[in-house]
């Protein structure tokens, strides 16, 4: 949700970027007794005199900023996935927790920590951790999904989270890919 926030609020903060520096050209042009230089602000004044409320225009232009204002509000409104992970804490009453890229590294240590293994790729999305390993040619015989998935697991058991997430294995060796 953080990037979709970005994606929006890029055009909007360009927008308004750029309305700021047409005020103040425009009015350094007025200043000067040059007149409008890029927007024609005398005709904007005139077609908005000669409109009314009920207008077809003005409910147009009134209904598109109220869409755009309602769905911006709506996307606030979407639950976003908590940025950290609750453990059991030693003492009642404390709460303690982990972010959740503490636990992706902590997994990808565990895997990359295992003889064999070439690469790793966790990834955490929602409450599944993905592991996408990658096995050496010459060590593969030794190393099963079984392996990293039990590595997996007890790095994931050792940060004693209140809910642990699911846990899928991708295991291939370079040649496999």
């Amino acid at each position: 949700m953080k990037q979709l926030n970005r994606i929006i609020a890029l055009p909007i903060a360009l927008g308004f970027f750029f309305l700021a520096v047409l005020v103040v050209v425009e009015l350094i042009a007025e200043r000067a007794g040059a007149g409008p230089v890029i927007v024609n602000w005398h005709g904007i004044y005139d077609w908005m005199a000669t409109r009314t409320w009920n207008s077809t225009s003005v409910r147009i232009i009134g209904g598109l900023c109220a869409f755009g204002g309602l769905l911006l509000l709506g996307l606030q409104l979407i639950p976003r996935k908590p940025e950290r992970l609750r453990v059991h804490a030693a003492e009642k009453g404390v709460d303690a927790a982990i972010d959740r890229r503490s636990l992706v590294r902590t997994v990808q240590q565990a895997v990359n920590d295992i003889d064999g293994i070439s690469q790793a790729r966790v990834a955490l999305h929602g409450n599944k951790v993905t592991v996408d390993a990658r096995r050496r040619a010459e060590k593969a015989e030794g190393i099963t999904t079984q392996t990293v998935a039990d590595a997996t697991h007890r790095a994931v058991d050792d940060l004693h989270l209140r809910r642990p997430p699911r846990i899928t294995i991708k295991l291939a060796t370079a040649r496999e890919r």
